[in-house]
């Protein structure tokens, strides 16, 4: 006889073969999904391909039938249209929105290409109007720079101006290993110039010779023998060259070395101006606003730039034409000199240095008025000059609106108080 035991045992038993003979309902459910989806792609391929229900399992592209010839199989490319042939989980889809126009990078300017000639002669060699004034740049490794720099800066006005340069690399005021002295007059000469400038010293911090013994550079009277050698070079430059600009040094990377040229440059500063010259000074450009060197910077174009060569001493091609930017405003200058001078025109109403007299208010030449002399047109010319180039007020005229005087012209002098 069964007990009772065992008879449970039977039917959970059996509960569980029933269990494990029971379909999973969740894999039912996915698998009609499943079908679904592949019915619905089915219905959307073309009909060539709808009698293949396990279009899934071909390549993911319509494969032509026969077998055309290239020029045929490429007219079929080119007039068919692409066609979506059904789902595919590994095929590549097509990009729905067009890729984004690629902007264009704007250009850099292209760099000046100034020319720098080694005289006057080769300056207007083949040119049918030549050049009618000369800029010549003396000195070292600087005053090389520095003409390429000008050369850049004067493109728009190189059928004018010319620059010529007599530079020699390691050079200075000092005879040794180069004396300007002697080399001055031929190479002022050659060039005929308007304007010089000159650029030395970099090589100056050695020794110069004192009797039987040598003096330490930036000693007393180190100092004292350099300053007398440069009044040498200055006052030859005086009888040759005329109108004559000293370019101070420019900092270096080594801190010590922009120490000493700092002192080189008080130097060179205080000769020059017992000389009469224009010292031009081009410290302040290539330091930054803690006074320390500055490899890139600002250049001539507002742009920030490199200016400075990994050695810390040469110039790139836009240093060089921020170092000539400092002299250039100089160089305008007595150009401009050197042309009257030579000109000398003679002072009318309409035309010449009356012209700007008139916009300031001095008085001018006319028919209807008193011819003045040669000395006061001179004087008033100068005097508009000044107010429209450098803005200086002329001195006032009596009755004029910028006279402040008092009492006012044809006003009746005060009435002193009665006496008590």
């Amino acid at each position: 006889m069964w007990r009772a035991a065992d008879i449970r045992s039977f039917n959970h038993g059996r509960a569980r073969a029933r269990l494990r003979a029971r379909p999973n309902r969740a894999a039912l459910v996915l698998l009609a999904l499943f079908t679904g989806l592949m019915l619905c792609a089915d219905a959307s391929r073309p009909a060539f391909a709808q009698n293949d229900f396990f279009f899934f399992l071909r390549p993911p592209a319509n494969v032509p039938r026969g077998n055309p010839q290239p020029q045929q199989r490429q007219q079929q490319q080119q007039q068919r249209p692409p066609q979506n042939s059904g789902w595919w989980p590994f095929q590549p889809q097509p990009d729905l929105l067009p890729p984004p126009p690629q902007q264009a990078k704007p250009q850099a300017p292209a760099e000046p290409t100034g020319v720098v000639y080694g005289s006057a002669d080769a300056a207007s060699q083949g040119k049918r109007v030549p050049p009618s004034q000369f800029v010549l740049v003396l000195g070292d490794r600087l005053a090389g720079q520095l003409a390429q720099g000008l050369a850049d800066s004067y493109v728009p006005e190189r059928q004018r101006i010319a620059i010529v340069d007599n530079t020699v690399d390691e050079s200075g005021f000092l005879p040794t290993p180069v004396d300007w002295l002697t080399r001055l007059p031929d190479a002022i000469a050659a060039a005929r110039p308007s304007v010089t400038v000159v650029a030395l010293g970099s090589d100056d911090l050695q020794p110069i010779k004192d009797g039987d013994s040598q003096a330490e550079p930036l000693t007393e009277r180190w100092n004292e023998l350099y300053g007398k050698r440069v009044d040498e070079v200055l006052a030859a430059l005086r009888e040759k060259a005329g109108r004559v600009i000293v370019v101070g040094l420019a900092p270096v990377a080594s801190g010590q070395l922009s120490d000493d040229y700092a002192k080189l440059n008080e130097i060179l500063r205080a000769r020059v101006a017992r000389a009469g010259f224009t010292f031009a000074n081009v410290w302040d450009g290539f330091v930054d606003e803690d006074g320390k060197y500055m490899a890139n910077g600002p250049a001539v174009d507002g742009q920030r730039r490199r200016l400075r060569f990994n050695d810390g001493v040469r110039f790139t091609r836009a240093g060089g034409r921020k170092l000539a930017f400092f002299v250039q405003k100089d160089v305008n200058r007595m150009l401009e000199e050197s042309a009257g001078a030579k000109a000398a025109p003679t002072p009318d109403a309409t035309s010449g240095p009356a012209r700007p007299a008139a916009l300031a208010g001095a008085p001018t030449t006319g028919r209807d008025a008193p011819r003045p002399d040669a000395v006061q047109v001179s004087t008033s010319a100068m005097s508009a000059a000044k107010v429209l180039k450098d803005g200086v007020a002329p001195p006032p005229v009596r009755g004029r609106a910028d006279d402040f005087t008092w009492p006012p012209p044809g006003a009746e002098p005060p009435v002193a108080p009665p006496a008590r």
